[in-house]
């Protein structure tokens, strides 16, 4: 029970400080965004990014919160902007950070894991994908004529000004809430590992955990579905044992499915299906119909 306790406490505290984040980068902006907002704006973004390719979808959908809360559309993009520009230099760190800690005999170990997985054509396959959809994104979403208009660019124009000009210390401070929620998010895991006899060393588990978080960013499959959960029990993030069934259904419910399932539920509440399902086939390509 007191997995759980930790597993769920440890979310609640990503949800909030994610919810500190966006207000912040609002404020920046010049808006203002209630915690209730906030949170159920994110909870948007949870659910879109859960069924959307490389999380494509999560942008849009938070900016649709955005938006519905009351905010203007360039108050929106400023906040959006800020928010970005502050997590890139915390994902560079963080991947930093994976590179120092799996560097040590990196070349032996890969080699011989890819050897030993068999994961080197799985690689190429899931490149060669997350390239098409990609092309088709971009051509869907940039290349036709028509679909950016120039008062929307305009508006980008204006909201990069003011991403520009956000105060180092909101920078520093949305960076610094940024890691915290990284951090709260990758801790699920050695929280579900708590009184575990001979578990895995924490600092495994937690790298471990969070190089499967960011996974779905270049895995072009929804919630990295398949590849993250193959890795995962070949012992990537840790060797549980006769557990690792178990520890991977858990992890993947507190890490994905829960804020998913409550994005989705409250994303359809609020929005309805029609919109819900816009935001949720972001990334992918449209059916033609039949003549």
């Amino acid at each position: 029970m007191t997995r759980h306790v930790l597993a769920i406490l440890l979310l609640v505290l990503d949800t909030m400080v994610r919810a500190w984040r966006i207000q912040l980068s609002v404020w920046c902006a010049g808006g203002r965004l209630s915690l209730w907002h906030a949170v159920r704006l994110n909870l948007y973004g949870e659910a879109a990014s859960a069924v959307t390719p490389n999380r494509l979808g999560g942008e849009p959908a938070r900016f649709v919160g955005m938006t519905e809360s009351g905010l203007r559309v360039v108050t929106a993009l400023v906040g959006l902007g800020v928010e970005v520009a502050a997590e890139w230099p915390v994902f560079l760190l963080m991947a930093a950070g994976l590179a120092i800690y799996y560097v040590p005999d990196f070349e032996t170990q890969a080699a011989m894991w890819l050897r030993h997985h068999l994961a080197s054509d799985l690689v190429v396959i899931e490149l060669g994908v997350l390239l098409v959809l990609i092309a088709i994104y971009l051509i869907q979403r940039v290349v036709k004529g028509g679909t950016i208009r120039h008062r929307v660019r305009r508006q980008w124009r204006v909201a990069w000004a003011h991403v520009r000009r956000a105060p180092w210390w909101v920078m520093a401070a949305n960076a610094a809430l940024t890691a915290a929620s990284l951090a709260a998010r990758a801790a699920i895991l050695p929280a579900l590992a708590y009184g575990m006899a001979d578990g895995p060393d924490f600092a495994e588990m937690f790298f471990g955990s969070l190089a499967l978080l960011a996974a779905p960013l270049v895995v072009p499959l929804p919630s990295g579905g398949g590849g993250i959960e193959a890795v995962f029990l070949r012992g990537f993030a840790g060797d549980f044992g006769d557990d690792q069934v178990e520890m991977l259904l858990l992890w993947r419910a507190y890490s994905y499915f829960v804020p998913a399932v409550l994005g989705v539920y409250t994303l359809i509440h609020s929005l309805g299906f029609k919109a819900a399902k816009e935001l949720f086939s972001i990334g992918y390509g449209k059916r033609s119909r039949p003549a």
